[in-house]
């Protein structure tokens, strides 16, 4: 090695042993602090969502809760055991109508506060609570299930709500898709939103409005993304309205944001058509 090499790699290690003290002595600092606490509020509120995400997704295929973490790696819902990077404890809170992880560190109560009161909820162990519009559905062993065949409808909740939040774990084993009603007047010519899980137009999430029981053009719809589980997989859905301001996510990840003024009011509901069987769990629907 020449000497030109050796002063590099001297210089090198200079730079390492450098940029080290800096980031300990960054650490060491208020500000330092800060931001290690809060990236660490971050990656365990992720990891908690992730396991949420997990056992509703268990919950809707296997109809009864995980026995622990491990339940959920071996039936290739999580990739890993959980675990804090501050070291605290996770305990389920709640496991049905959803999933709620708590942490003995970073777990905030405000979250069951609003979780604890919602308007509106269905476990499904029944069709108390549900009315149907057309079609053919059944609850068993907890889930509400739609028929193949022809039009399948039904709605719930009251036509005065105005700004809430749907929340549901949805499964699709075949055909064209689902749909959300929300703000719908619950009339058998059906009018509101619908959000459409809607392989079968392409791969697409979308709403659109619907009038007298016509679906209209989509107002907003978005490319499902790659690698997505179209299939056999539930996927927990999220509709939040307030205003003219529409939100929908799909497992926590945003896919529709946009505003429109047509229905101001109006309850919720299902629907499927044609060859599709699709399964829904855990429904609750908070206000706004």
């Amino acid at each position: 090695m020449s000497d030109g090499d050796g002063n590099r790699y001297r210089v090198e290690e200079i730079v390492a042993a450098v940029t080290l003290c800096m980031a300990l002595l960054f650490v060491a600092t208020p500000l330092g602090r800060e931001h290690l606490q809060r990236s660490r509020v971050q990656e365990c509120q992720a990891q908690r969502y992730e396991t949420e995400r997990a056992e509703a997704a268990y919950l809707l295929e296997k109809r009864a809760a995980s026995r622990d973490f491990a339940a959920l790696i071996a039936a290739k819902l999580l990739p890993r055991e959980p675990s804090c990077p501050a070291g605290g404890a996770y305990i389920w809170l709640r496991r049905q109508p959803r999933p709620l992880l708590g942490c003995s560190i970073h777990y905030a109560p405000a979250t069951v506060q609003e979780d604890d009161h919602p308007i509106y909820t269905n476990e499904f162990d029944g069709l108390s609570g549900l009315t149907i519009l057309s079609g053919s559905w059944n609850t068993e062993n907890g889930v509400l299930a739609s028929r193949p065949g022809g039009e399948n409808r039904l709605t719930f909740g009251e036509t005065v709500w105005k700004d809430y939040e749907i929340r549901v774990n949805a499964l699709l084993t075949r055909g064209d898709g689902y749909g959300i009603y929300y703000r719908a007047d619950g009339r058998p010519d059906i009018s509101g939103y619908c959000f459409q899980y809607h392989p079968g137009g392409g791969n697409k999430f979308l709403v659109r409005r619907v009038s007298g029981g016509v679906e209209q053009y989509p107002l907003q719809y978005a490319g499902m993304p790659a690698g997505f589980a179209i299939y056999n997989q539930g996927h927990e859905i999220s509709i939040a309205v307030r205003g003219d301001r529409h939100t929908v996510k799909i497992d926590d990840r945003t896919v529709l944001d946009f505003s429109d003024a047509a229905f101001a009011s109006g309850g919720g509901g299902f629907q499927t058509r044609g060859r599709s069987e699709a399964y829904f769990d855990a429904l609750s629907v908070r206000q706004r």
